[in-house]
């Protein structure tokens, strides 16, 4: 994205994003932040041409999403996940539903059979294939939503609140997924409200008021709480009581957000 702005038609006030600028590259992992209303699911829905710029180019692979002729494969290079799983599923059986897009692209038999067994093992419903996709949990449907995307054989993969709806152990089955597809190349955007989420990330950008407030480590966002609070983010309750111990001489970073991370600074593994 380069200096991009859109505002939604028929709207009053500020552009939904202004003059943003931001990159993605294959097996990094970049997580976007920023309060309701800061612009985070228009960026996403920018990313692979669902959305065009009122100004400034979005560009995936050195093809531009406003134009016509390369949209169809921007799409196939860059898949979109959304908050809702229930809203992108669209088949009977599981693998019916992962056989969606690769099969409109016309793919032989054996290919397709390929891909859908290849995306199923990447998210962990492997021996689910004949599960009817309303049986399934809601961690399920979301790895199911992925596994969808990921038949298309992206090379990028943007995630809109992909954790928004689930329970703990749906969101730790998630952040397992997405994590073993940045091992293996895949690029990934994770636009989240979880703050926590952050940790791992290459590069984090916080959104506010349509613009890109921030974009840095996740280490220099963590460890300043007044800035936090400018931005709008919540510090979780974990990262709190790791201030607490650091300040009184426990040896825990004060950028520790995770309750993984405090247990692994007070007895580190061997």
């Amino acid at each position: 994205m380069r200096d991009v702005t859109f505002a939604y038609p028929g709207t009053e006030g500020p552009a939904a994003l202004s003059g943003v600028s931001l990159g993605l590259h294959p097996g990094e992992l970049v997580v976007v932040l920023g309060r309701n209303g800061s612009g985070k699911s228009t960026l996403a829905r920018l990313l692979n041409g669902l959305l065009l710029p009122d100004s400034g180019t979005v560009e995936v692979d050195g093809l531009s999403t406003s134009s016509a002729d390369g949209i169809w494969e921007i799409r196939r290079t860059v898949g979109l996940v959304f908050q809702n799983p229930d809203n992108q599923i669209v088949g009977t059986l599981v693998e019916e539903d992962v056989a969606f897009g690769p099969e409109n692209l016309g793919l032989p038999r054996d290919e397709l059979r390929s891909r859908v067994d290849t995306a199923l093992a990447a998210v962990g419903l492997t021996g689910l294939e004949r599960r009817e996709p309303h049986l399934l949990s809601g961690g399920q449907k979301q790895r199911l939503a992925i596994a969808g995307a990921l038949a298309l054989d992206p090379a990028y993969l943007v995630l809109d609140e992909p954790t928004a709806m689930l329970d703990p152990r749906g969101r730790a089955d998630v952040l397992r997924v997405l994590a073993n597809l940045r091992a293996r190349g895949t690029g990934i955007m994770h636009v989240t409200h979880h703050v926590e989420d952050a940790a791992d990330a290459d590069r984090v950008v916080v959104l506010d008021g349509g613009r890109a407030a921030f974009e840095g480590t996740a280490d220099v966002l963590f460890g300043d709480l007044e800035r936090l609070k400018t931005l709008g983010l919540d510090i979780p309750p974990v990262g709190l009581l790791a201030r607490r111990l650091h300040d009184a001489g426990a040896p825990i970073p004060v950028t520790a957000v995770r309750a993984d991370d405090v247990v692994e600074a007070l007895w580190p593994s061997s």
